[in-house]
């Protein structure tokens, strides 16, 4: 995190170490231990460690939602429909 900047869950889950696309799970169980070392590194409180394994849980399931569209306008209208979390957190 330190030389990656990373500064979110997501971001690490998803684009850091893409255990968002090669895990059956999407990374979900990793998440609060992932999140947990974020916290220590980054100086999270207790609510934003939350916040950010809920918005990266959301993701997911949007993600998830979004393949079971029948045509594209459809899953990126799920897929879109997760609040991405750096628009609420700093």
């Amino acid at each position: 995190m330190d030389h990656e900047g990373a500064l979110h869950l997501d971001d690490v889950l998803t684009r850091r170490t893409r255990l968002s696309i090669e895990s059956p799970d999407r990374g979900v169980s990793a998440a609060r231990v992932v999140a947990a070392i974020m916290a220590d590194a980054l100086g999270w409180d207790e609510a934003t460690v939350a916040r950010e394994i809920d918005s990266y849980d959301k993701r997911v399931e949007a993600e998830r939602e979004s393949q079971q569209a029948v045509d594209d306008r459809t899953a990126d209208a799920r897929r879109l429909g997760a609040e991405d979390v750096r628009g609420t957190l700093g």
